[in-house]
């Protein structure tokens, strides 16, 4: 039995915390022993990783424990074949602890692909810095979209062995269900609405500025719409998103449902995807979306593009006007529309089961 140690920055509600949660659902038990390191707490993820019966030590990791955090992550990981690193933080405390300090054979995975100074934090791209010079003795690397990999090889990541492995989707979970759409269309008092939804987190890579530049020249067109944001930060105690909404005079035109567990039902409960963001790697929602037959609007950022492909509309990022017209079209479209493709598309490229048999054999080869 081949014994991986994940390490990640957080638990918290992101899409490597997600990815990580479904690699180790699916893997392969008998062949494969997993632990997770959290560098901080619990968050979302932990109690469901332990459901799986996966030990997580979190190190709760703050300036004053540093010494004393890499010295228990080591007695972890002094246990283990592999190290596998989720996101720059961990890639660069799990370099120290598996390079350094046990010898051990070390996988990273960059989850990441917009490195522009204005799309991200100073420290993120400082980390990142430092994390050139150590790629090079990294064993595997692993990006999930090739404008990731690109980005940083164009930096100076280079790794021993590089692979691209994209997200995978749980079919049988993110399907349309017209019960749970008639449901939460009950429950959110919608009517005859056309129904545009995005799921995500307030973050300056989501781009919201766009989408609310967006929806307000749809609201003048007099577009019979409602917008449902659902996400860490979207909700209405958020005053700089509420600030927004006000100042694009779209109050009552938007849902603010915060962070939610019915994902499946509620983009079973909308007509259109929308994705304004300026950098993604592989969007996991809009995969979801798409599992769940909705067309998507997507921004030509990471590997967007590729995921949509004929099934979806594709505009340039920062284009509100665009956007606004691609938004229009699904929105004045008669009836109740689901884009079947768009499933089959996710089904025959990105179900879950292929892209953990895709870690496993990088893990076997090792």
């Amino acid at each position: 039995m081949i014994r991986i140690v994940h390490i990640i920055t957080g638990l918290g509600s992101g899409g490597a915390e997600n990815m990580l949660y479904k690699l180790l659902k699916y893997s392969n038990q008998d062949q494969y022993h997993h632990e997770v390191i959290s560098l901080m707490d619990k968050g979302i993820y932990g109690d469901k990783i332990e459901e799986l019966g996966i030990k997580v030590h979190c190190l709760n990791l703050n300036r004053k424990n540093i010494v004393s955090s890499l010295l228990r992550a080591r007695r972890v990981v002094d246990g283990f074949d592999i190290v596998d690193t989720w996101l720059y933080h961990a890639d660069f405390f799990g370099f120290i602890v598996a390079k350094i300090m046990s010898r051990k054979k070390l996988v990273w995975n960059i989850r990441h692909s917009n490195l522009d100074k204005n799309a991200n934090k100073w420290l993120t791209l400082r980390i990142v810095r430092v994390n050139t010079y150590l790629s090079r003795y990294v064993d595997v690397i692993t990006y999930n979209s090739y404008k990731a990999k690109e980005n940083h090889l164009q930096i100076g990541y280079t790794g021993k062995r590089t692979s691209v492995i994209p997200n995978g989707f749980e079919l049988d979970r993110f399907r349309f269900s017209p019960s749970e759409r008639d449901s939460i269309r009950n429950e959110l008092g919608l009517t005859d609405e056309k129904v545009i939804i995005t799921v995500g987190r307030w973050d300056v890579q989501k781009d919201y500025y766009t989408l609310m530049a967006a929806l307000h020249i749809l609201q003048k067109k007099h577009a019979n719409f409602k917008m449902v944001m659902v996400g860490e930060n979207l909700d209405w105690d958020n005053k700089e998103l509420v600030d927004l909404i006000k100042k694009s005079d779209l109050e009552s035109k938007i849902f603010l449902l915060g962070r939610r567990v019915d994902i499946p039902a509620l983009l079973s409960a909308a007509d259109i995807y929308v994705s304004s963001s300026l950098g993604e790697s592989f969007s996991n929602s809009i995969g979801e979306a798409m599992a769940c037959e909705l067309s998507c609007v997507v921004t030509d950022v990471g590997h967007s593009k590729i995921i949509v492909g004929d099934t979806g509309v594709v505009i340039e990022a920062g284009d509100y006007g665009d956007l606004s017209d691609m938004l229009l079209k699904h929105v004045e479209a008669d009836g109740v529309v689901r884009c079947k493709a768009a499933r089959e598309r996710i089904a025959l490229r990105y179900d879950i089961r292929s892209t953990v048999g895709r870690f496993e054999k990088i893990w076997g080869y090792m």
